[in-house]
């Protein structure tokens, strides 16, 4: 009886373990079959070290998509998911503990330092299985049947902000190294066969400066800090059409004490962002399936509505005060729309350049 329940034990284990060791996916980028992609500061950033508080945005990268190729290089032939695997090979947590370095897709910021490991990213591979798959594109896999492979497209970038840590006592960040941010592979985890798989990094963190430069940021509406967009007639819903659009201004003031002078002549970037629903990059929601929208605009490009999370130079710091003109506008998405009041929440961060 204990041999019979031994041998049951064990083969038990090897259906368990030897599957799940061998599933492994190989995600290239599809156009170039490329594995990397460092995506380098090569500029300085000068940061007010009043920013260094926990979780303001200090700087954010502009969007990159790729297009991953998975292949079933180990023979799974029912099909595999691909996951983000987070700080692959550990590194991050070598970063100054002042600032957090993450990756944002969907508009959402991961935290990658602690916390969950990976992340779904969609359908690797998926049946049918046949022997034809086991050579195609790069794949090599010795397995009588491979399943087939598919494309994952995804937008992402890169962000840093403060944690709340004072910064180094000269203000200057000294990681210069490459640290691979996220690895794109299969739900068995990180494949060992090197050069098999996409990853992302970014280099040149030693570009960041912290400075005593303290500019007091104030949104001036129509209602104080408040857009109010007043009321609007139900008769003129029509979607696609922009109903109102109302100015308000960002003030930068660096004339109040403490403000600090290190930061002269620097260029002031702003980027803004939401933590309602946001739809095309440019949509803050205020009710998910509202039918309407909020974008934001430069007042002198009424039209160009700006894309969320993304850096808007403003001008040079000049020690005085300076006012920037934009407008927000109201815009239908439907032909339909929920009715009653509605309020929305717009955060602008400010740093250098």
């Amino acid at each position: 009886m204990k041999k019979v329940l031994l041998k049951g034990f064990s083969a038990l284990m090897l259906l368990l373990v030897l599957p799940n060791a061998a599933w492994a996916l190989s995600c290239k980028d599809a156009m170039t079959e490329s594995i990397n992609q460092v995506i380098p500061l090569h500029d300085e950033i000068v940061i007010s070290k009043g920013d260094a508080v926990r979780g303001r945005l200090l700087w954010r990268s502009e969007d990159y998509t790729v297009s991953f190729r998975c292949v079933d290089a180990q023979g799974a032939p029912q099909g595999e998911d691909a996951f983000f695997y987070w700080d692959p090979d550990r590194t991050v947590a070598q970063i100054h503990p002042s600032i957090e370095v993450g990756v944002t897709i969907k508009h959402v910021d991961h935290d990658i330092n602690g916390g969950d490991i990976r992340m779904l990213a969609g359908q690797g591979t998926m049946p049918p299985a046949n022997r034809k798959n086991c050579k195609m594109y790069w794949n090599n896999a010795r397995a009588k049947r491979c399943a087939t492979s598919m494309v994952l497209y995804v937008t992402f970038s890169i962000y840093i902000k403060a944690t709340g840590s004072p910064p180094p006592q000269n203000g200057q960040i000294n990681n210069w190294g490459v640290y691979d941010l996220f690895q794109v592979d299969g739900e068995g985890g990180l494949n060992t066969v090197p050069n098999s798989n996409f990853r992302a990094g970014v280099s040149g963190l030693g570009q960041i400066h912290f400075i005593a430069c303290n500019p007091s940021i104030t949104v001036i509406g129509n209602s104080g800090s408040t857009v109010n967009f007043g009321r609007t007639p139900v008769a003129d819903i029509n979607q696609g059409k922009v109903q109102s659009q109302v100015p308000f201004q960002i003030q930068v003031d660096m004339t109040h004490p403490g403000a600090g002078n290190e930061c002269s002549n620097r260029t002031l970037i702003a980027s803004i962002s939401t933590l309602n629903t946001v739809k095309d990059g440019i949509l803050i929601m205020p009710k998910l399936n509202g039918g309407f929208g909020i974008a934001i605009s430069q007042a002198d490009t009424p039209g160009h509505f700006i894309q969320l999370k993304k850096s808007i130079p403003l001008g040079p710091v000049n020690n005085t005060l300076m006012n920037y003109d934009f407008l927000a506008s109201l815009i239908w998405t439907d032909d339909t729309a929920q009715l009653g009041p509605f309020s929305a929440t717009a955060t602008v961060n400010v740093t250098f350049r």
